[in-house]
């Protein structure tokens, strides 16, 4: 079942996963275990009624189980590899986003308006570079949808109205090869070959549902070259992000390390992309998927036959439980063999891009943090040896701190920080304490504190 754009599905959990209906291949592969049901009963009333006594041994069960057995296990894990190749592609793209955005924001020098203008501009193609990735792997062509739409619009080529353009034809191709690859181009006259060619179109061509050029052959012929991707958005965005990165070098707003940081990171997102094309335009053999559907209808329709006669009318449900769990792993190996799309069993995209976003958007909204900031706050205690602030150990001299650093640190015990900040207290107040430090610390990291304060004081 097929979710809604841009929803997150929640399957619901008031009933146990055996009594589930959603996310499961039964959809699929209900009437293909109703028709083993039929042919196991046809079996059945053929050797009750007619006096065929089918007493065949089990060494077939036997032997094709097994191999059954292992042609589902390989091609369960063949298909769960490609999952989780995509998920560890995507997380590595994750990485590289967050890695870029860092860089940006924090290491980019900012002088004036646009500056800062620039920095969020090429952030916001980094949160842009993810939803492409999403909706180009789910073969969604255009860049007018509502998630990234606001994010492209300031870009020279997606600044026009525009749709979800279909794949063209190419038109770089030979005529020679066209020709011979549809045969159709001899037999139909010339008037009704251009009527198949259309506006843009080869000859020997139709077009089908969402405009989707179709070659006219009996013999059917699958080139990777015989069809264009109109446009691929995360590449373009690419050169984009590649042309800030070379524009801050330029500037010198950026030193050399966090320069090439940026540049490796950007290779890396293009990596993860060609891996996503990988996975999404190598299938599994056809050869192989046809011979493994073969051997496992052999092994359901040859079963009833050699468990009729020990079972009897039982046979009927025997084969359907097999039928539905070799047929169900068959089918969840399908499902899962593209990761990309968007039911229930695929990698939830869009949930990774919203997370994405939120999490760039998080970083950007306030300004780079500044390490004086947030190092001499109150609130820092850098010395486990003193309850003493960073602003407060600030006014020490670089021997006071190393004599604090080298005495040995008190137990914490539950109370530690109530007591330092009481101890605190009474130091910013001028009224030093030492019943406010912890009973457990050293008498001689106590005399160094109280000697410290009292130069304070002085």
């Amino acid at each position: 079942m097929v979710r809604k754009y841009g929803t997150t599905v929640h399957v619901s959990r008031r009933w146990p996963l055996m009594m589930r209906l959603k996310g499961t291949v039964i959809p699929q592969i209900w009437w293909q275990v109703l028709l083993t049901g039929v042919y196991s009963g046809a079996v059945f009333c053929i050797s009750e009624y007619s006096g065929w006594k089918m007493g065949y041994t089990l060494n077939l069960v036997t032997v094709m189980g097994m191999v059954v057995s292992l042609l589902l296990v390989f091609r369960t894990n063949t298909a769960y590899d490609r999952y989780w190749e995509g998920r560890r592609l995507w997380s590595q793209m994750t990485l590289c986003i967050r890695n870029m955005t860092r860089a940006i924001w924090v290491c980019v020098g900012e002088t004036e308006t646009r500056d800062l203008l620039e920095k969020k501009s090429a952030i916001n193609l980094l949160i842009a570079f993810a939803y492409s990735t999403k909706h180009y792997l789910r073969e969604e062509y255009g860049y007018d949808y509502d998630d990234m739409v606001d994010l492209l619009t300031h870009l020279p080529k997606y600044s026009l109205p525009t749709s979800v353009q279909p794949m063209d034809w190419r038109m770089d191709i030979p005529p020679v090869s066209l020709d011979a690859l549809s045969p159709t181009s001899a037999q139909f006259p010339q008037q009704q070959q251009q009527q198949a060619s259309s506006s843009t179109g080869a000859p020997g061509t139709t077009y089908g549902e969402g405009g989707r050029a179709r070659r006219q052959s009996k013999v059917e012929h699958a080139l990777a070259f015989d069809y264009l991707t109109p446009t691929n958005i995360p590449v373009e965005l690419s050169y984009y992000i590649g042309s800030y990165i070379k524009s801050c070098g330029a500037k010198g707003k950026v030193d050399a390390s966090t320069l090439t940081l940026m540049n490796n990171n950007l290779v890396s997102m293009l990596d993860c992309l060609t891996g996503f094309e990988r996975i999404l335009r190598t299938p599994i053999p056809l050869a192989y998927s046809i011979h493994l559907h073969h051997a496992t209808w052999i092994y359901i329709f040859a079963l009833p036959f050699q468990l009729v006669a020990t079972m009897g009318p039982l046979v009927v449900i025997a084969t359907m439980l097999t039928a539905f769990t070799l047929l169900g792993i068959l089918s969840a190996a399908y499902e899962i063999e593209n990761p990309f799309n968007d039911d229930y069993n695929d990698l939830p995209l869009d949930d990774f891009c919203k997370v994405i976003q939120a999490e760039v958007a998080s970083m950007v909204a306030t300004r780079a943090p500044v390490p004086s900031d947030w190092i001499f706050s109150e609130d820092n205690y850098p010395l486990a040896q003193s309850d003493l602030s960073a602003r407060e150990l600030s006014a020490l001299s670089l021997d006071q701190i190393h004599a604090l650093m080298a005495s040995p640190s008190p137990q914490d015990h539950p109370g530690r920080r109530s007591v330092q900040l009481q101890y605190s207290r009474s130091v910013r107040g001028n009224t030093p304490s030492a019943n406010a430090y912890p009973a457990s610390a050293s008498s001689s990291a106590l005399t160094k504190i109280n000697s410290v304060n009292s130069s304070r004081e002085k």
